[in-house]
């Protein structure tokens, strides 16, 4: 998921717009389709990796796939219908809609990966139980709880990289919600006598 927020981020600045274009008026159609063209472009970036032995590794770029090449083109397309594309917004409003069908494609994908391929990324001497808790308390989560854990780890890691290029102590690494599950799920159940 780190992945995907680091990704993420040059799409905020939205690379194909100059930035003070982005505190101009630009035609939404015109950002659709360079957003969309960005999407598609990281999309075939990703399907060109080789497969990592590094176990999170496959996770963040399993996940990243869902998220560029599954479920961003549709929502850019179904964000592209929800105004004129002569329609004039800002770059920076234009971002945050963007940023948004992020979140909700981040959260899906966390929730599809989680079921479809848990026994493939479970962590070594896991125990037996752990794609079944993992699972279960991802099902508890709501999009918002997910969205806004993702929203807290992309606002930390912007505050992180600001501190390093200011040559400030960094603030301490958020622990998501999903790292939480991780370390609990970990955890072998006591049997019960």
């Amino acid at each position: 998921m780190r992945r995907i927020l680091e990704l993420v981020l040059p799409l905020t600045a939205l690379g194909t717009v100059p930035v003070m274009a982005q505190q101009t008026d630009l035609p939404f159609g015109d950002l659709v389709a360079a957003a969309a063209e960005q999407v598609a472009d990281q999309c075939e970036r990703l399907l060109d990796l080789p497969t990592s032995a590094n176990e999170l590794m496959e996770r963040e770029t399993e996940m990243s796939r869902a998220v560029f090449c599954d479920c961003m083109p549709p929502a850019l397309d179904g964000l592209g219908r929800t105004r004129s594309p002569s329609t004039l917004v800002r770059g920076d409003e234009f971002g945050a809609l963007v940023m948004r069908e992020f979140d909700v494609c981040g959260a899906q994908a966390v929730r599809d990966t989680t079921r479809r391929d848990c026994a493939r990324f479970t962590p070594l001497n896991a125990p037996p139980t752990y794609c079944a808790c993992f699972s279960a308390a991802v099902d508890e989560l709501t999009d918002e709880e997910i969205i806004e854990d993702s929203i807290a780890s992309r606002d930390n890691l912007e505050q992180r990289r600001d501190a390093r290029d200011d040559s400030l102590p960094e603030p301490p690494l958020f622990e998501s919600v999903l790292v939480r599950i991780d370390r609990q799920c970990r955890i072998a159940p006591s049997l019960e006598r």
